[in-house]
């Protein structure tokens, strides 16, 4: 509507000046319609500029803009079926795109965008303008108008943060009823359809990451849980969850790991793991027990400079080839599970004697490690014999408790 007044504002002012001309006024009345005529021809072309049309945003996100535009009509009419459609993030070059059916919605989207970020659209029809005779003339690109829109922030992602801890452990009455009860807490973007909380002792030659992990893997592989591994289902299971397990063996390391499964998906997402060592008579019945469990690692350390030079190989690729090709399957579990590497001596003894692995005792009865007095009970009774008499007199201590009960 603006457009057409200023027109025929134009053209009255246009008649006026002839008019005035003709006449012969004065001079100082022709300099002031002169004048008048210049500023409505400066704001005809400020109005221009601004575009002919509007435009506006319909919806945006954090990667995309959609933008929609006023169609020409009245003094201009739309030749073609094509607009020209240009976004720019300053100071980046103009990106220009289309619509190419004018029957179609009048509307694009910018997509691939930045968030956070405003951007400046220019939209252009190839329209011709109806002069002050009516007549359509001069067809070119021009201006429906500019816009500027930003889009969204980037969502902030909801970071799933989860935790399993330990809170209660017991001996129970005998050496297989000590118990542990673990509590997983979490935050998460959508329900779980139920958790799963596995454990195994230390030593059991069983991938529990794996198997846990997958939804039908405990039913079908474990068929049922034992003092050397089991699991546990919970639906639902709300943050805070309480799972306990019995049936343990008494002064045992175990392995705990949680696991959540949404509706339909076959692989859980881990929520945590931890180690717990279950409580009992634990007073132990072997001199490599108290040594590990009780002593710094420098004794430990001095016995393997001992015995290592007496094997030309290294000492988990000899026990593995000769007593218990297992020992690889181990190794791999124990890099999957506790990133330990029992290739390496000390990590070796510790998991065979912290296993009750019978690798150990088979490998420290060798008639070559007796006669050289390379065992382990050897090489404490010579190297520092008041400490070995120490360690035995707390073994015969367990013995004599052991035989009263």
């Amino acid at each position: 509507m603006k457009t057409i007044t200023n027109h025929y504002l134009w053209q009255d002012a246009v008649a006026a000046l002839l008019k005035l001309c003709q006449s012969r006024h004065t001079e100082r009345s022709f300099i002031k319609l002169s004048l008048s005529v210049l500023l409505l021809s400066v704001c005809s072309l400020a109005n221009a500029a601004g575009g002919i049309g509007s435009v506006w945003s319909t919806s945006h996100d954090d990667s995309s803009i959609s933008i929609t535009w006023t169609v020409p009509s009245g003094n201009y009419n739309h030749v073609g079926s094509n607009y020209k459609i240009c976004y720019r993030k300053t100071p980046t070059m103009n990106v220009c795109g289309g619509v190419t059916d004018f029957s179609a919605t009048n509307s694009f989207t910018s997509t691939g965008l930045t968030s956070d970020e405003e951007y400046k659209f220019k939209v252009w029809c190839f329209c011709e303008k109806k002069n002050w005779l009516g007549k359509w003339k001069d067809a070119k690109w021009r201006k429906i108008g500019t816009y500027k829109q930003s889009t969204s922030p980037e969502p902030v992602v909801d970071v799933l943060v989860s935790s399993i801890s330990v809170v209660a452990v017991s001996p129970g009455a005998t050496q297989f009823e000590a118990s542990i009860d673990v509590q997983v807490t979490y935050t998460n973007p959508a329900a779980f359809e139920f958790i799963r909380t596995c454990y195994k002792k230390l030593g059991n030659m069983t991938s529990m990451n794996s198997i846990c992990s997958d939804r039908d893997q405990p039913p079908t592989s474990w068929v049922t849980s034992d003092h050397g591994r089991g699991w546990l289902d919970v639906e639902p299971a709300p943050s805070g969850t309480i799972f306990s397990f019995g049936s343990l063996k008494q002064c045992k390391q175990y392995k705990v790991v949680s696991y959540a499964f949404y509706d339909n998906v076959d692989t859980g997402i881990k929520l945590g793991e931890t180690n717990v060592h279950t409580p009992g008579d634990c007073k132990a019945n072997k001199m490599a027990v108290v040594i590990v469990n009780d002593y710094n690692d420098a004794l430990l350390n001095e016995y393997i400079e001992l015995v290592s030079p007496h094997y030309e190989q290294h000492l988990f690729h000899y026990l593995s080839a000769v007593y218990d090709p297992e020992l690889v399957t181990a190794h791999k579990l124990m890099m999957e599970e506790e990133r330990v590497d029992i290739v390496q001596t000390k990590a070796l003894i510790e998991y065979l004697i912290g296993s009750d692995s019978r690798t150990w005792d088979s490998w420290q009865q060798e008639t070559y490690l007796v006669e050289q007095r390379l065992t382990l009970d050897n090489f404490v009774a010579d190297n520092y014999p008041e400490l070995y008499e120490d360690i035995l007199d707390d073994l015969r201590e367990t013995q004599q408790r052991e035989t009263f009960r």
